[in-house]
């Protein structure tokens, strides 16, 4: 019996997370699903590809050994199916995009509202996740494309570097800082912060910066550079955060200021180096190259150190 391709897709995604529960959330399917699909593929090939013990489940050698040629039979499928549709006059349909939170108040929904005017029929979906996991869903291939930030430590992965900037001061309009153009952490001695909680690997450098312990009555911490704005603009206290929050809404009702000591971001674009990015991908990322380099001259003209690549 031939292997059924709908099979051979659970089997690679169980593959990269070596666990049911996690590939049937992925899949947005059954657990039961996940199960009767491998063991189905295994019978439809005569060959056992998963060890299952008392332990965690492992790939056979046989597995091991299959993983690539399976790899190429879904990535020429999916190139078959793009090809045929361009034959019947359409184009590619459908994008899934994994971004982190600050892209989508501004820079993504413009870049999606291009694609659409050239696409309208595309089906979009766009979700936010931690940087951890945008990594995570497009090496799962639950996303084509993901927007994360440094580092990227993984060898199937494509990054292109997107934009270089800033961790900025974000203070209340009214604020007695507001205006200045440089911001210390000596200058904010007596504020209450807002601040990146430890949670947040890439924000460490931030703690790092004042020397209060992390019990200090005069942290509010958050794990979202989109909620330190909003938190901001409620007069809570003052934010050390992402400039990629600083959208023309958010700018209302708050004050910016360039922090030292400088704090460097690199926001890139993610992709499995196989199969690539598809054209209607590769639309897209132009699309969001040319938001972010408006959104650098922008934020280069409040001060702040930003360049888009």
């Amino acid at each position: 019996m031939n292997p059924n391709l709908r099979h051979l897709e659970v089997f690679r995604l169980f593959s990269r997370v070596m666990s049911v529960t996690e590939t049937a959330r992925l899949l947005r399917i059954t657990q039961p699903s996940v199960s009767q699909a491998l063991k189905d593929l295994e019978n439809q090939l005569g060959l056992e590809l998963i060890i299952r013990g008392n332990g965690p489940m492992k790939l056979s050698a046989n597995a091991e050994l299959l993983l690539n040629d399976m790899e190429d039979v879904l990535d020429h499928m999916r190139i078959l199916r793009e090809r045929a549709a361009k034959l019947r006059g359409e184009h590619d349909s459908t994008l899934s995009i994994a971004t982190v939170h600050p892209l989508t108040g501004w820079i993504l929904p413009q870049a999606i509202s291009k694609v659409r005017t050239v696409s309208p029929h595309t089906r979009i979906k766009l979700e936010a996740y931690s940087s951890r996991e945008v990594i995570k869903q497009v090496c799962d291939r639950s996303a084509d494309i993901g927007f994360t930030f440094l580092p990227v430590e993984q060898p199937d992965l494509v990054v292109r570097p997107m934009l270089t900037t800033e961790m900025v001061c974000l203070l209340p309009a009214k604020h007695r800082l507001a205006g200045t153009r440089v911001v210390t952490p000596d200058d904010l001695k007596d504020d209450f912060l807002i601040l990146f909680g430890q949670q947040v690997r890439q924000e460490f450098d931030v703690r790092l910066a004042f020397d209060r312990t992390d019990d200090d009555g005069r942290f509010l911490t958050t794990n979202h550079a989109v909620v330190s704005a909003d938190l901001v603009k409620q007069g809570l206290g003052v934010a050390i955060t992402l400039p990629l929050v600083l959208t023309p809404p958010n700018r209302q009702d708050i004050a910016v200021a360039a922090f030292r000591p400088e704090i460097r971001r690199n926001l890139v674009a993610i992709y499995l180096r196989k199969p690539g990015l598809s054209s209607l991908a590769k639309t897209f990322l132009s699309e969001v190259r040319e938001q972010m380099r408006t959104f650098s001259r922008e934020l280069e003209a409040l001060g702040i150190q930003s360049k888009a690549v």
